[in-house]
């Protein structure tokens, strides 16, 4: 698959699985039914996140077949996403804002770590000093992408709700996140290049 295609398809099969956890509209309990759909939910977002960051890399690089294959190859970024995704929960928790953070460095470190860099914050680093502004621009569209995607959501929880709001809401994510990793991506293999 290229890798615009397996990008569409991770957003895609992403969105159904998150849309089937809130299928039959489950109650928040302490139950093992209740556990394994927050866990199904939890493990689609990590995987989705995993494919995407690699995949991202690989359309920048211009070497978009076998992207999917490659991403399975790439182990340290799904630990990475573990670790970030965990992070950025915590946050939400704390703050519903504070998450921005973590998706912000997240975004600067992935494409390093995709491509194999011992040190991913040495490469992000390098990538803020070659682009200032550029990250900077980069930046503020992420926040403001962000602040975007929880406004869809919550107005699809208002006026769709279900299973067709769940869908639309994670296929907006899916997609917003695919187009900010393609672009970080960018900036992070121009610096890498200079």
């Amino acid at each position: 698959m290229r890798g615009s295609a397996v990008l569409a398809a991770v957003v895609v099969v992403s969105a159904l699985i998150q849309a089937l956890t809130v299928l039959g509209d489950p109650v928040p309990t302490s139950s093992l039914g209740f556990a394994g759909l927050v866990l199904a939910s939890a493990a689609a977002v990590v995987l989705a996140l995993w494919i995407t960051a690699s995949t991202a890399l690989d359309v920048v690089n211009g070497n978009a077949s076998g992207a999917l294959s490659r991403a399975w190859r790439r182990p340290r970024v799904l630990v990475w996403c573990v670790v970030l995704t965990g992070v950025a929960v915590a946050l939400a928790i704390l703050f519903p804002l504070l998450p921005a953070i973590v998706i912000l460095v997240a975004l600067l470190i992935l494409p390093s770590v995709a491509d194999g860099q011992r040190n991913p914050f040495h490469a992000a680093l390098a990538t803020v000093r070659q682009f200032p502004g550029r990250c900077a621009v980069a930046a503020v569209v992420t926040i403001l992408a962000y602040v975007l995607a929880w406004v869809v959501a919550l107005v699809l929880g208002f006026f769709v709700t279900g299973v067709l709001a769940a869908f639309v809401t994670w296929l907006w994510f899916g997609a917003s996140a695919s187009v900010l990793l393609v672009y970080w991506s960018r900036l992070y293999r121009r610096a890498a290049l200079i």
